[in-house]
Parts: C-alpha cells; structure tokens; sequence
C-alpha cells in the first residue's frame, strides 16, 4: 500500500470506530461475505458468486467443499432447477433436473447448456415429480433434493444412486424433514453437515451430504 494512504486509511478507522460503524464497513470492504458475493446475491436476490457467475442457494461452507470433489464423469440428478442446474453443468458429465414450476421451467429452457435434462412435471404430493429418478430407471453419482416434496423424493430415490451415489439435501436443519432423515439413517447412511450462510440470506442453515464408505465424493 502507499505510505502515504497509511494515515488516511488509519484515521478512517478511527473515525469509523468511534462512530461504531467500522464493523459494517468491514464487512462491505474485507469480509468473507464479500469475498463470497454475498452483498451481490443479495442486492439481486440470485445466487451469484463475487464475479456474478450462478452458483447454488446451498451454504457457501457446502459449495467450498464439494467444487474440488465434481468432475467430468459424475452424473447428477436434482430436484428443482436454478442456478445451481447452471453451476453443475459446468463441472459434470450430465445434469438431470426436475422442476415443479412451468414459468420457472420455461425460462430455464432457454439458457441451459447441452449436457443438462430439464423435465417439467405437475407437483403432487408423492407423484412423478418425487418419483421421476425412479421412472428414469437410472443411477446417478449424486441426487440433489432442493425442491418440493423432498421427503418424498428421499423415499423415491433410494435406489436411482450409483453404488457409490450420495444424497445432498438442503435446509436439512427443518423439522419437516426430520422423516426423511431418519430413513436414511436406517439405509446405513452417514451424514456430514455444512452449516453456514447461503447467497443472500441473513441467518445460518445447513446443507447435508449423506453417503456410505466409499463414495464418489471420497468422503
């Protein structure tokens, strides 16, 4: 840094000390949130990352970890699309997402790359939206569940992941999900929990990966 800004950026402090604002500015100048995007995830209210780029509405502790462990030969399936269907397809061989909401559906279909399979199915509760891994007759290396009726995606997906497949499950912290956890537990599945801030979002959630030994993720 310049030496002559040293006393500048030194009485700036102070002065924003005394004032108590030297906090919230450092949060807006040097905090992790910034270095995250979260200031600009949350300004637009879209999960974006510092330079604008989509990435998931998971936990930033959760993105950190699994962005060095995805690559080209994964296949993943996930429940709801967005900006996370975005991010995955840049790191795996093939996203298939399932989506509820035909607006959201089509504006999707519009910007999504060759290696993703976007499919529109009607939300009933237990109907093919939750059951399409199943349909599909398919295993995937991972299954995302960040839509609707997760409990029963859960329930239907049990047999559509690889051998060595993981669950990732967002918001798992809910109570509403708390069935859907416990049958996992009793599939002999182990759980590794990301708690953390999300894009935008003001309070801390979790993000869940639940695998068994010998995953894709090398857990």
């Amino acid at each position: 840094m310049d030496k002559t800004k040293k006393p500048i950026r030194r009485f700036l402090h102070s002065l924003l000390n005394k004032l108590n604002l030297d906090g919230w500015m450092l949060l807006f100048v040097e905090s992790g949130l910034k270095q995250d995007g979260w200031f600009g995830a949350f300004r637009t209210k879209t999960a974006i990352d510092n330079n604008g780029n989509p990435i998931p509405w998971v936990t930033y502790p959760f993105i950190d970890f699994i962005s060095e462990r995805l690559n080209s030969d994964m296949n993943i399936f996930e429940f709801g699309s967005g900006n996370s269907t975005l991010y995955y397809a840049q790191k795996v061989n093939s996203i298939t997402s399932v989506e509820h909401n035909q607006t959201w559906y089509k504006k999707m279909s519009e910007i999504i790359p060759s290696n993703v399979n976007l499919i529109f199915k009607e939300l009933i509760a237990n109907g093919e939206y939750s059951r399409y891994s199943k349909i599909q007759n398919t295993k995937y290396d991972i299954i995302i569940i960040d839509g609707e009726d997760r409990n029963n995606c859960i329930y239907n997906s049990i047999n559509s992941l690889t051998n060595n497949g993981v669950f990732v499950l967002d918001d798992s912290e809910r109570e509403e999900y708390n069935e859907a956890v416990s049958f996992l537990n009793n599939k002999n599945f182990k759980r590794l929990d990301f708690w953390g801030m999300a894009p935008g979002i003001l309070y801390k959630k979790c993000t869940t990966i639940f695998y068994k030994s010998d995953n894709c993720l090398n857990i």
